[in-house]
């Protein structure tokens, strides 16, 4: 291959008599320089799933189907193995008081303390480091979250990488920023509702927002896990990726969709449903991994895998739950003195769900259906009391009553 160079050469070197262009053989002078495999560069292996990078590409907006070829990718790589892909953005999505913080603290937890498992399944961390942007905890929030789940120990300097981020104003610049700064193998953003403040329904406007943090993903080769609701009485539907809350196009915009589901039987289990996993085989799209939730707010694995159409609960189950746990505060209450902290307690130990509030938002809601039935019932013994029926129950209008319910005789 021939071609016209000129290199590192001065204007005066080239002037005058020597200013004809010089014409060299490129070959030629890379053999001699020893740089013939910069010219010609040999074929590179493809038995590292590991991917290598690619060179720049200056002012170019793409990438050659050679190029990418030669990534030598052969499996996805992936953070946690099956279930947390290495880049690119999750959707980790269930109802109120499931638990969702709770577990993607606890994967935070495992990813920075160089834990080689996660639930039984390898980590595969590159820098050990996580950022959690917290919207729905303060700072005194976490700090007694992460004391009742570690305890009082010491903790290692490692937990250091573990960063949590409570401001979220021009929250792409500054997790640009971070990031630059230090790598991270995962951003958790806890919720998403309050991040994006528009309307989730309007699917190209969530896209867009969505796509800011595709594109840091990509540039930072990093996850980025949203936490996010499912629609209301969706917990009578199996799990799916349509339970998200709001438009399709959260769930087209990402690339894994995982539904946490309380266990329908028993409050003291969850499942982990992976809904929506593109480069999943099906196995782990139909059944659950059925997780123990511990009392120090941890999880963890059992052998059990439960068929999604399983996981669905009843609105007569649901009305039956309601009762009983209705009818057993009532039973604290009155006839034991419990406090509503101490019902709670007591219903928890039970199998039960519920918190104070719960509790008393219960306890009031029965005492006003009593109260509703009592006055009506009153208010039938008073109109039979005071009234004269007919034969066909109706009361004669021909009488008069006095302001006690007395009934009125002419003279």
């Amino acid at each position: 291959m021939e071609g016209t160079v000129m290199r590192g050469l001065d204007k005066r070197h080239v002037s005058g008599e020597n200013s004809e262009k010089v014409k060299v053989d490129i070959a030629e002078i890379a053999k001699a320089s020893g740089e013939l495999d910069n010219v010609v560069p040999k074929p590179k292996e493809l038995d590292s799933k590991e991917p290598r990078e690619i060179a720049n590409l200056g002012n170019q907006n793409y990438y050659s189907a050679k190029e990418l070829h030669e990534l030598g990718i052969v499996e996805l790589p992936m953070l946690v193995e099956p279930l947390f892909i290495k880049s690119g953005i999750t959707v980790f999505s269930g109802s109120s008081d499931t638990g969702k913080s709770t577990f993607l603290r606890q994967l935070a937890i495992s990813i920075v303390l160089g834990d080689e498992k996660f639930l039984g399944w390898k980590i595969n961390a590159s820098h050990n480091s996580v950022i959690y942007v917290s919207t729905e905890d303060d700072k005194y929030a976490i700090s007694y979250l992460l004391n009742k789940t570690l305890g009082n120990q010491n903790l290692p300097d490692s937990m250091d990488n573990l960063r949590y981020i409570f401001n979220t104003e021009r929250l792409v610049d500054n997790l640009d920023a971070i990031l630059n700064e230090n790598p991270t193998d995962c951003v958790i953003i806890d919720a998403l509702t309050d991040i994006y403040g528009g309307d989730l329904n309007q699917s190209n406007k969530v896209r867009n927002f969505l796509n800011q943090y595709f594109i840091l993903a990509d540039k930072h080769n990093c996850l980025f896990i949203f936490l996010h609701h499912t629609g209301k009485r969706t917990e009578l539907l199996p799990p799916s990726k349509n339970n998200l809350l709001g438009s399709q196009g959260i769930e087209g915009k990402s690339r894994q969709v995982i539904e946490l589901r309380r266990d329908p039987n028993d409050s003291k289990f969850r499942h982990l449903c992976v809904v929506k996993g593109n480069y999943l085989p099906d196995e782990y799209k139909t059944h659950s991994f059925k997780l123990n939730f511990n009392e120090d707010l941890t999880f963890e694995m059992t052998t059990e895998r439960v068929r999604f159409e399983n996981l669905v609960e009843s609105a007569d189950d649901k009305k039956e739950q309601h009762d009983n746990i209705t009818e057993r505060i009532i039973d604290l209450k009155e006839n034991h003195g419990y406090s509503f902290i101490k019902c709670a307690k007591q219903l928890q130990d039970e199998g039960y769900p519920i918190s104070k509030s719960t509790a008393h938002s219960y306890y009031r809601e029965a005492k006003a259906r009593s109260s509703k039935s009592d006055s009506e019932a009153n208010s039938i013994e008073s109109d039979n009391e005071i009234s004269e029926e007919l034969g066909d129950g109706t009361i004669n209008p021909d009488y008069k009553y006095n302001d006690r319910g007395d009934k009125l005789f002419d003279d």
